[in-house]
This record gives structure tokens, sequence and C-alpha cells, in this order.
């Protein structure tokens, strides 16, 4: 199995298809299998899936738990398969990873898309998940993480079982740190800094959406917001086929395909 190592920890990845590469980002301790049904997009992309830590296949009790080390881990990783710039894929604070890395690394950044995500933690609603999250772990109840994480994304028995596989291997202390740092991670003074196209998706039944695609909205440069109806937060899931096609959509008409093969910017 492949993985990224480095000098204390491991981190496995997963390349599927040719072309346009896309590295997506996961939530908290999910890892890869979030994505299961965009692996379709591997027909007409290189898709690059990486378990972050304490998810997945890889280190469980590793240091690196910020934002800003998930975005340097994937750094490591774009240029260990000596990629050209990437589009970044990020699902709910996942997105916050993908925000980090196109502006740590904007030469090797293509377009960015964000799905249910938000450059802060500034509502009520998501402050309170993210302080669920850090009670649960703090408790060590990765037996509540596999059950409720698996069953609000999955309708499929057996990709709730494949999730909760995994989440229930999680170390519960690291993922505290990852929820903690994640709460505190701030991007909103510095979105104009993005110059590559954005993409928000939202679930119209989502109630964090409208405050932060507004929010996104007004600072970057370049950015389209797509409602994906019938659906709250889980998108990638629960909508994957609208989900797929609006990515691709989106990438065929911004022609960032096209200026791949060109060449960087």
């Amino acid at each position: 199995m492949p993985y990224l190592k480095t000098n204390e920890s491991h981190f496995y990845y997963e390349v599927h298809g040719e072309g346009t590469p896309i590295v997506f980002f996961h939530p908290p301790v999910m890892g890869i299998e979030t994505f299961v049904y965009q692996k379709a997009l591997a027909g007409q992309y290189q898709l690059i899936f990486l378990d972050l830590t304490d998810s997945g296949r890889s280190s469980k009790r590793a240091p690196q738990t910020s934002v800003t080390d998930f975005a340097e881990i994937a750094h490591a990783l774009v240029t260990q398969l000596a990629l050209e710039p990437v589009i970044v894929c990020g699902y709910s604070n996942g997105g916050s990873v993908a925000q980090e890395f196109a502006l740590l690394y904007p030469e090797l950044t293509r377009g960015v898309i964000i799905i249910s995500g938000f450059p802060e933690v500034s509502s009520f609603l998501l402050e309170k998940e993210f302080n669920l999250g850090i009670r649960a772990a703090k408790n060590e109840l990765m037996n509540l993480f596999s059950f409720v994480l698996t069953k609000a994304h999955f309708r499929s028995k057996e990709e709730q079982r494949k999730m909760a596989f995994f989440i229930k291997q999680g170390d519960a202390s690291t993922l505290k740190r990852i929820y903690e740092q994640g709460k505190h991670y701030v991007s909103t003074d510095r979105l104009k800094q993005i110059h590559v196209p954005v993409l928000l998706i939202y679930g119209k039944l989502d109630a964090i959406a409208p405050l932060y695609a507004l929010t996104f909205y007004k600072e970057l440069k370049d950015v389209d917001v797509v409602l994906v109806s019938g659906v709250a937060h889980q998108v990638p899931t629960k909508r994957p086929d609208q989900c797929n096609a609006i990515i691709d959509s989106w990438i065929k008409r911004k022609n960032l395909t096209k200026q791949m093969q060109n060449g960087p910017l």
C-alpha cells in the first residue's frame, strides 16, 4: 500500500485515474471513505485521496493535527508524486485544509472546491458541533463517532461498516486536538489572497450555508456557488451524482483542464 512517510508518521494515499489532478481532504477521523462515490470522477481526472492524521490507515497518534499541518502533508505528497498544479477539494472541515493549501502554495493550486465548508467557526450551530466533537473525543467515545458519522453519511450498510471500522481505531486524544485546532482556524482575513477559481457547493437544507456562502462570496475574487436540493451537509455521500456533475461541469467551464495542459499560469 502506498504511504507518504515522514520522520514521525505515515500517511496512506490512493491515486485513481489520469488527467487534471484533484486532491481530496476529508473531515476529522472519516478518512478517504468519505469520497467513495467521488471515485467515479477517475474516468476524467486524476484523483488523489489522502488519509490525514488519526484517519483510515494513517498514523493515529501523529503530532500533525492542525489545518496547517494537513496542508503541509498534502504539499509533501504533491511534491512526492511530482504533480502539476492541482485542484484541491475539501469537504466540511476538510474545506479548511483546501483553503490553507491554496494560501500556502498558490503556485501549486489550480482551483479550489469547498463542499459544505467555512472560513472560520463563527456561527452558534457550527461552534456547537465542534464542541460536541471535542467533548465526545475527550470522553473517548470512538464507538459513538463510528455510529453517528456513518449513519449521517451513508444509507448503505456496507459503506457504514467500512468507515466505522477505521473510525473505531482512532485515537481519541489526537481527535480532540484536531477538533480543537480546527475550531480555531480562520482564513476569512486572507481569502482575498486566493486568486484561482473557487467552487462552493452546499446543500440547500444546510443551516450554515447562507452565512458562510455569503462570506466567501464577499471576499473571493472568482467564486461560484451551487446549492444542491434535498440535502443538508452531506452532499458528497447523499447526493454524489449531483456533486460529481457540478465538479466536472465547473472544471470544464473554467477551462482548468486546458490550462493544466498548457502548464502553470
